[in-house]
């Protein structure tokens, strides 16, 4: 399968010029990837610190609609199987699209979806591999400082596309195994957490995901399921 990449010194959003691909130059699928960029964003809008240095890679393709859960959990998966080759320990998976390593934050993705024609899904993923932000919520780290050895960017960008071809686009997977490998990975998996969902906030044990990908809550003596809100 061929890819194009679209490479940039400095863009505003990788996600928002993969829409702009999709929709006004009528291209179906490729790799953005930018050096910096200037209003990149993760989830709810927040923004997303895009200084030169670290990894700034959108990928995008049409899919089923029905594959869009399914999607989210095997890109966490794929891109934690390329960073252990570095010898990275303690690599984590945070519900629903964040990687950790040393309970510090590594890695962010941004998946989401337009109609155009078709149903396209558009994933950006940000990778601290020679800095990290300071950010009062919760701890950060790069790869440069946790693998055994210096990260090549453009080696990353490589085994990154070579994983969706092989492994995500148009790969047939069980849901059910794909879960099941998740939550072996699961970070502060049965440890108490505190979940925010619809401006409350939740505080109970965490049992990982179920067949459906929901965050299972423990807490008041029962459990609930969410599938939309934040570990905080």
């Amino acid at each position: 399968m061929s890819l194009p990449i679209f490479n940039f010194t400095k863009i505003e959003s990788t996600n928002d010029f993969a829409r702009t691909l999709i929709t006004e130059h009528k291209i179906s699928k490729g790799i953005v990837t930018a050096d910096e960029q200037t209003k990149g964003r993760g989830r709810f809008g927040n923004q997303w610190s895009s200084p030169k240095g670290n990894l700034y890679f959108t990928i995008f393709f049409p899919i089923l609609r029905s594959n869009l859960k399914k999607i989210q959990f095997l890109v966490q998966l794929q891109i934690r199987n390329i960073l252990k080759k570095y010898r990275i320990k303690n690599l984590s998976l945070k519900w629903p699209n964040d990687l950790y390593i040393n309970n510090k934050k590594v890695c962010g993705i941004l998946q989401e979806s337009i109609v155009f024609k078709k149903f396209f899904l558009i994933i950006g993923i940000g990778i601290n591999i020679q800095s990290s932000p300071k950010i009062k919520k919760y701890p950060t780290t790069y790869l440069n400082k946790e693998a055994k050895k210096k990260i090549n960017l453009n080696e990353l960008v490589e085994k990154l596309k070579a994983a969706f071809i092989s492994n995500i686009i148009n790969k047939k997977h069980s849901f059910k195994n794909i879960l099941k490998e998740w939550n072996k990975y699961a970070f502060n998996k049965n440890k108490f957490i505190n979940f925010k969902t619809k401006n409350k906030i939740y505080r109970g044990i965490f049992r990982g995901i179920n067949n459906n990908g929901a965050l299972i809550l423990e807490h008041n003596n029962r459990k609930d399921y969410f599938s939309h809100g934040s570990l905080i």
